[in-house]
């Protein structure tokens, strides 16, 4: 599709959502009228040194919704879609504020401390916090997943996060639950529907889960650990399954396209739980068949990718290098 100034996008309507939940965000912090698209133009791109470069990309894609969304003429989106490439300038110090920096692993015994307290809470996004925890590091889904996830037939259904413009293994992915028991299924469907109404109540997900975020961070306080977030255990939960599952079996579950993601950006499988690691949620067979193996996926491939590139580098100088025989 193409936006209001012609640009080629690719967008879902989840994606369209997000970024009008956020630009009413911005609008609310520059502090102007939610259809005065070019007061809130002008405050963002007067914002230097305040955001990491991800950052503003993501504001400048919210505002370019809002612009769309304002029905102005071509002339006036022209010029507020100009306007929104002069500024801001990215903060240039400090560490990216970025999910790098999330925890991406934690001991097992300190994880079932954080679960016992958080159940013991009398607060309801305690218990909730701890539902959720405990289901996201066997089904490692990403945050926003669960706003759409659905069990049909015995499988998870998740509709995949980031599967425009060919990124993930398609539209959607499924993860078998025959091995979840008959009360973790009941309890993951509960789960879902708990979700959906809390959300509705606290005006939409993104405060759900800042709702969430803050009652865990505060529980890690309260057990003296490392914050964690519920991005964490995606990164648990995929190092788990790298002790059990194939590579392609760990990128169809998580969603990837190939095999050279987990690999390459989430953690190892050293930091998972080992033996402890409970085996279940498998994906579906048709989801592991789309998934492209990259020849990076394991150290043996990366040693067999070596010698053989070595053989080839060897058998080439040999064919260059003039025969000595008279």
């Amino acid at each position: 599709m193409r936006d209001a100034t012609g640009r080629e996008v690719s967008r879902t309507e989840g994606t369209v959502a997000s970024y009008r939940a956020r630009y009413r965000r911005l609008f609310d912090a520059a502090g102007v009228e939610r259809d005065d698209c070019a007061r809130a133009v002008d405050w963002f791109a007067a914002q230097d040194n305040r955001w990491a470069p991800a950052t503003i990309s993501q504001y400048r894609a919210a505002l370019r919704q809002a612009i769309e969304d304002s029905g102005s003429t071509l002339a006036e989106l022209e010029s507020l879609a100009r306007r929104l490439t002069e500024g801001p300038r990215a903060r240039q110090s400090g560490s990216p504020r970025t999910s790098a920096r999330k925890r991406r692993s934690i001991p097992r015994r300190e994880f079932r401390r954080l679960i016992r307290w958080l159940i013991a809470r009398p607060h309801p996004d305690d218990r909730l916090a701890a539902r959720l925890l405990s289901h996201n590091v066997l089904l490692f889904l990403r945050p926003v997943e669960w706003q759409t996830t659905a069990v049909e037939d015995g499988f998870l259904i998740i509709r995949n996060a980031k599967a425009t413009n060919g990124r993930a293994i398609g539209s959607e992915r499924r993860r078998d639950l025959s091995d979840y028991g008959d009360d973790g299924a009941k309890d993951l469907r509960d789960l879902l529907v708990i979700l959906s109404t809390r959300a509705a109540a606290a005006g939409g997900y993104g405060r759900l889960w800042a709702r969430l975020a803050s009652r865990i961070a505060r529980a890690c306080e309260q057990v003296e650990i490392k914050r964690v977030a519920l991005y964490t255990t995606r990164h648990v939960g995929m190092a788990n399954a790298k002790s059990w599952m194939s590579p392609e079996e760990v990128a169809a579950s998580a969603g990837h396209k190939t095999t050279a993601t987990a690999t390459s950006h989430y953690a190892k499988r050293r930091t998972g739980w080992g033996s402890e690691a409970k085996r279940v949620a498998r994906p579906s067979a048709e989801d592991v068949e789309k998934v492209i193996r990259s020849p990076k996926a394991s150290r043996e491939e990366n040693l067999r990718q070596l010698a053989k590139r070595r053989a080839e580098r060897e058998a080439d100088e040999e064919a260059t290098i003039p025969s000595l025989k008279m």
